[in-house]
């Protein structure tokens, strides 16, 4: 039985041969750390393993190999285990340690020499090699002694998408991101005629991979080679055809898949026919970004209360259910027991009264879209409710109010009010109150007065209140402001309108005639966010309040840091909202190719909100590109979501510094994944 002084006694054993074993050690010509692995000036050190630890952190960390942990310790597998000493002794300086993203052919260029003498050196069997192994490089070239100059510039950001051709994960190379340009009317390859890509698994031979190589002609384009195998893009000789090939490769034993070199295109970008000319409110409300994620859905219903609509309508017609007409009707009481005018909400007003608000509004939110025929709405897929409650000489509270029950019944998810006035009435307020309690987003314009007071319905607290920006993002002079104001959205300025469907009643006819047009307003606005509202609905977010919170916290800040009352919270940003996160600014850094790597060379610096950047610590050397990145899923990878942007130019500027450069960012829509290696 042990007693508490032999405990004592034990524990007083164990620290003395501790010392003992230090002095030792110290008397050898060493020095070690007890615990936790602190490096000394001498050489050697005693670690602790502590949870989470492998041989390959250890390796990495002090800069030493696997192999030679293990010989050190006299360990026969890399299994550890938690509170094990191991001797750990000094980095060897004739060593490399090999680290992620390695291979032969990188470290061949890196060091200057060849894979043939890196595998003789090391007795290698193959060209496959492991992080955290430890190689022998006789190195030919060294790192020039590094220099720093400075660069400062500007960054753009167009929402425009920028598309890629499908390319495998690699480091950086800048000529794989290029703008394509598709024409909708040309059919297009679904995948690369003569590639393909193949995956080896992890034990497969060198001289296995150069045997079928040879045997069937291919080319080797790219290689990428990991721990879980290899990666190879082949090009096929012209007798081969390809899906024969593929067919051999994947009853083969030792490839994981095979698969063509697939092509993707640009994949939200409609090919109506004014979208490119006109339609700029889109990409300042970054809704090409926003259409990968979410182009609507026609279970979701929009009601517009507005002049009406012109129900025949080709760009327009696909997305209308049946509505009503409430002006110039008997007034009904209780309200909730609205009396209809009639059930055809026609818009009569004539051109010389300046054609139909209603249709206009309707198309922002959801023409119908991709068919080759004038416009894009904002929701590829929805159900537009048009309810008639004004003439354009305007309409009364009661109306406005039968309209907003009639939405109610008609099961309307959304209601667009594109109408105002100063006064406030209680009646409307009710009506509205009792919509948002049943679910119902209400969104309605700012008024368009260039006043300091927010016209009603907008300015209700459970109204999402809509100012107007121009095409430059600046506030349209005529957009009222107030502490009411949530977001502000493209509404169009003098000289640069919002184009959407639009027609007139021709009285002399007797018929409605279909069109197209620009306006400008809060009322073209507001369609805007009722737009993305729907965007969030069909993507299941169904609550008023969170549909609300997720416009205004993600939006775009404009004018004076935070909220204020021109702008509220700031531009409405389609894609941050469908995303749930407010989108960063730009990070911008230098790097240079080197082989196939990427490598970052200054420091990384986030821009100024109105895109300026300074890099103060650029390596002076030759060959560097300027790189702009969001990198918006923050996995370290260029890819699909992110928007990036390159110098147009290679640039020398060993002697010199360069203070006036612009970058142009786009939104990639391709399945495109670089690595930035830092």
């Amino acid at each position: 039985m042990k007693t508490k002084g032999g405990n004592y006694l034990h524990k007083k054993t164990k620290k003395g041969l501790l010392i003992l074993f230090i002095i030792l050690i110290f008397f050898t010509g060493h020095t070690y750390a007890i615990k936790g692995g602190i490096e000394t000036a001498f050489k050697d050190i005693i670690y602790e393993v502590k949870a989470g630890d492998s041989l390959y952190k250890l390796a990495l960390k002090f800069n030493t190999s696997i192999e030679k942990i293990k010989l050190d310790n006299n360990l026969s597998s890399d299994m550890i285990y938690v509170n094990q000493t191991l001797i750990i002794k000094g980095p060897s300086d004739s060593l490399y340690i090999v680290k992620a993203g390695d291979s032969l052919y990188k470290l061949a260029l890196r060091f200057g020499t060849s894979i043939q003498e890196i595998k003789d050196i090391n007795n290698l069997k193959s060209d496959m090699i492991y992080i955290g192994q430890g190689l022998k490089i006789n190195k030919k070239t060294e790192e020039p002694s590094i220099n720093y100059t400075s660069i400062s510039g500007k960054v753009r950001i167009s929402n425009k998408t920028k598309s890629n051709s499908s390319i495998q994960k690699q480091t950086i190379d800048t000529e794989m991101v290029s703008s394509l340009s598709i024409n909708d009317f040309e059919e297009v390859d679904n995948y690369k005629k003569n590639e393909f890509i193949v995956k080896y698994k992890p034990m497969i031979s060198s001289q296995a991979v150069e045997k079928i190589e040879k045997e069937k002609q291919l080319t080797t384009i790219k290689v990428l080679e990991n721990n879980n195998g290899k990666i190879i893009n082949y090009k096929i000789s012209e007798d081969e055809d390809l899906e024969t090939l593929l067919d051999y490769y994947k009853n083969l034993d030792y490839v994981e898949w095979a698969e063509p070199n697939y092509m993707y295109y640009p994949t939200a970008i409609p090919s109506d026919t004014y979208y490119n000319y006109h339609q700029w409110d889109y990409i300042n409300m970054n809704l090409e970004a926003a259409w990968d994620l979410e182009k609507g859905d026609e279970s979701v219903k929009v009601a517009i209360l507005d002049t009406g609509i012109i129900s025949s309508h080709p760009d327009l017609r696909n997305n209308l259910l049946n509505g009503a007409d409430f002006v110039g009707g008997d007034n009904q009481y209780p309200v909730e027991r609205y009396n209809m005018t009639d059930s055809d909400p026609e818009d009569e007003t004539t051109l010389i009264k300046g054609g139909s608000h209603g249709t206009h509004v309707a198309g922002i939110i959801g023409a119908v879209t991709n068919n080759y025929r004038g416009i894009a709405g904002i929701n590829w897929n929805v159900q537009i409710l048009p309810v008639r409650v004004l003439k354009k000489t305007g309409g009364t509270s009661w109306d406005v109010v039968e309209g907003i029950y009639y939405a109610l019944d008609q099961g309307a998810d959304i209601i667009n009010m594109s109408l105002g006035s100063p006064h406030m009435s209680y009646f409307q307020a009710e009506a509205i109150s009792e919509a948002v309690k049943k679910g119902v987003t209400i969104i309605a314009a700012a008024g368009n007065e260039g006043a300091s007071s927010v016209y009603y319905p907008a300015a209700y607290p459970d109204v999402i209140a809509v100012a107007s920006t121009g095409k430059n993002n600046t506030r349209a002079s005529y957009s009222n402001y107030g502490p009411e104001i949530d977001v502000s959205a493209p509404g169009g300025n003098y000289g640069e309108s919002i184009y959407s469907t639009w027609g007139y009643y021709d009285d002399i006819n007797k018929s409605s005639v279909s069109s197209y047009g620009g306006m400008i307003g809060t009322s073209m606005a507001t369609p805007h966010v009722t737009g993305l509202a729907a965007l969030l609905m069909a993507n299941g977010i169904k609550d008023p309040e969170e549909i609300k919170s997720r416009i205004i916290n993600t939006a775009i800040d404009l004018g004076l840091p935070g909220r204020d009352d021109y702008y509220g919270h700031g531009l409405i940003d389609a894609y941050g909202a469908l995303l749930g996160k407010k989108i960063k600014m730009p990070q911008v850094f230098a790097a240079i190719k080197k082989g196939a790597d990427f490598k970052v060379i200054s420091d990384i610096v986030t821009t100024r909100e109105d895109g300026i950047f300074v890099l103060n610590k650029v390596e002076k050397r030759n060959n560097i590109l300027i790189i702009a990145w969001r990198d918006l899923n923050e996995n370290g990878l260029i890819d699909k979501g992110d928007y990036f942007g390159k110098s147009e130019e290679i640039f020398n500027i060993a002697e010199y510094s360069i203070n006036t450069l612009e970058l142009l960012m786009n939104y990639l829509s391709s399945s495109l994944a670089i690595e930035v290696v830092k």
